[in-house]
């Protein structure tokens, strides 16, 4: 590769650091260790001379072919399965032959056009070892151009247009040869195969590659011929002299250099777009359940506005038992505070017994009855909520059985995103299923209850009466003064309606203080109990979420990355493509 210009080597380094990132884009991606390898090789062969591979099914004729462009016997030749490993030609001043594996043989040859051109001799595509197909089609990737040899009496086998596809999804540059012509009659039946094979290759490769027809045995007996006229027939009639231009004249410097440097450009524009697949198939699954997460968190919050509004309304039970609290009073004060009851006003211990009976009553009794309904309520919610939060997870874990996005994602993502589907799965039905309501209200009980009797204890209804019945027993009549102004008549018309009016306004400042107290301490011991429930569930649900965002993140870059590496390498092929032209 030394005999590239500075354009070239340039477009060289840029393929170099475009396969570079690609290896770095797919690494998200979970990438087969096979593409990878096919990426690092990629970058190596740019380094490499021209490499020709030669492909067929055993029997086709191969190495006869490449023996007859050598011009002497270098290969075995049989009616057998005679290649039984890779066979790697390269220029040497003599012939060698070395074992690099159990598959590979590394040959040198002192055949001028091999200064330029390495060939790869293949077992056959059909062959009965299937390692040695395995190994053909791990190496016809590092390939420039593929020889693909079919012979006259059975063209185009099924194992050909199969391992014909297989080359296809590499992109590579395929030139087709029809080997054994010396077998047909005619041009006729010449032309006909030629025209079964074009309409074939043309279906599986979506264009119509070059053909040349030849017959390898031919061309070995012109060559060995000395008659050189009866030689130069042969070769003619072997057709073998057009194939040889077509690789070494007509592939001259700038068709192999086009060919080379288009080489990375093919492996890495099939990677691209494998894993562009692959990423698309991923951001499929993940924005379903990225819905799904949504979906969560979008009942979590019209539970948090139901809860909230539902609260309001059962809030109003506890207003409206304090209202009545209030509503007895004033007919307590109407009643007791007046001229007709003025003697019985002496006696505190019945004025207290009479308030606490006719105004404070069952008052504490209904209060506890409605903040245990609430309770109730906030548990059966509760569930409710795990609930559907179970039917949600495990709709989107059944939607993988049918669901096609899923089915073409495999690996560690999908490993991960399962096990972690399951694990809400069976939190949730954990939950459900243990979900023991008197646990889970006497939970909730003994936080609710501890913030009310601090309210009640705090001047709340048991202090009501004690202190309104000390009010107005002593505080409020004394009964010598009384005594006093009934001589005057105030008492009737002055002193009782003030006194009265005094103990309302008191008993009413208090039953407001007693109502804001248990609406304040109920509604933030409820915010704090409908905080605890929906952090319990997005506790639950967070290592998935939190999956799908990342996921969603690497795999949405990956994709963005192979994007901007896809239209590189559409740059590079231009500029290669453009190359001696």
């Amino acid at each position: 590769m030394d005999i590239l210009t500075e354009q070239q080597i340039e477009i060289r380094a840029a393929e170099r650091a475009a396969l570079q990132n690609l290896r770095a884009a797919i690494t998200p991606l979970e990438p087969q260790d096979a593409d990878v390898a096919a990426i690092r090789q990629a970058e190596e062969d740019l380094e490499e001379l021209f490499l020709l591979v030669i492909v067929g099914e055993f029997n086709s004729g191969k190495s006869s072919l490449i023996n007859s462009l050598l011009g002497d016997t270098v290969l075995p030749e049989g009616v057998t399965p005679t290649t039984a490993s890779i066979n790697l030609l390269r220029y040497g001043p003599q012939p060698t032959e070395r074992t690099l594996s159990d598959f590979v043989v590394d040959r040198t040859y002192p055949a001028e056009f091999l200064r330029d051109i390495s060939i790869v001799d293949t077992p056959g595509t059909n062959a009965i070892i299937r390692r040695h197909e395995e190994l053909t089609r791990n190496f016809v990737p590092r390939s420039d151009l593929v020889l693909f040899i079919t012979s006259a009496d059975r063209p185009f086998t099924e194992s050909e247009r199969e391992f014909m596809e297989t080359i296809r999804e590499w992109g590579k540059k395929i030139v087709l040869v029809l080997n054994k012509i010396d077998l047909l009659q005619n041009q006729e039946e010449l032309d006909r195969v030629i025209n079964f094979i074009d309409d074939n290759s043309v279906a599986l490769l979506g264009q119509r590659p070059e053909i040349f027809p030849v017959s390898a045995r031919l061309a070995k007996r012109a060559r060995a011929s000395e008659d050189k006229t009866a030689g130069e027939q042969l070769l003619r009639a072997s057709r073998m002299d057009l194939l040889e231009k077509y690789i070494f004249t007509t592939l001259d410097e700038a068709g192999r250099i086009r060919l080379k440097l288009g080489t990375p450009l093919g492996v890495a524009g099939r990677i691209v777009e494998k894993y562009r697949a692959v990423a698309r198939a991923r951001l499929t699954v993940l924005t379903d359940d990225f819905k799904t997460v949504e979906t969560i968190e979008a009942d979590l919050g019209l539970y948090a506005e139901d809860m909230r509004r539902e609260f309001a309304t059962r809030l109003t039970e506890i207003e409206n038992i304090i209202y009545e609290l209030k509503e007895r009073g004033d007919a307590f004060f109407d009643d007791t505070i007046r001229v007709g009851r003025l003697w019985d006003l002496r006696n505190s211990d019945k004025i207290k017994g009479e308030f606490e009976e006719r105004v404070l009553s069952d008052t504490a009794r209904r209060v506890d009855d409605a903040t245990n309904g609430l309770i109730g309520w906030m548990v059966d919610k509760d569930l409710r909520q795990w609930q559907r939060v179970q039917e949600l997870i495990d709709r989107r874990r059944r939607e993988g059985e049918s669901d096609r996005a899923l089915e073409s994602v495999r690996g560690q993502f999908a490993y991960n995103r399962e096990t972690l589907l399951k694990s809400v799965v069976q939190e949730a039905r954990r939950v459900v299923e243990g979900y023991d309501r008197d646990d889970e209200a006497s939970i909730i009980a003994g936080d609710m209850r501890v913030a009310v009797s601090q309210v009640i204890a705090a001047g709340g209804i048991a202090a009501l009466g004690v202190l309104l019945s000390v009010a107005i027993t002593s505080a409020f009549i004394d009964i010598t003064g009384v005594t006093a102004a009934l001589v005057s008549g105030a008492v009737g018309l002055f002193i009782l309606p003030y006194r009265k009016r005094k103990a309302q306004e008191e008993f009413r400042t208090r039953t407001q203080e007693l109502k804001d107290k248990l609406t304040d301490a109920m509604t933030r011991q409820f915010e704090v109990e409908l905080s605890q429930s929906v952090e319990r569930i997005r506790d639950a649900i967070n290592p998935y979420t939190r999956f799908v965002r990342l996921e969603q993140d690497r795999v949405s870059t990956a994709d963005n990355s192979l994007a901007a590496i896809g239209n590189k390498l559409e740059e590079l092929r231009t500029q290669v493509e453009a190359i001696g032209r």
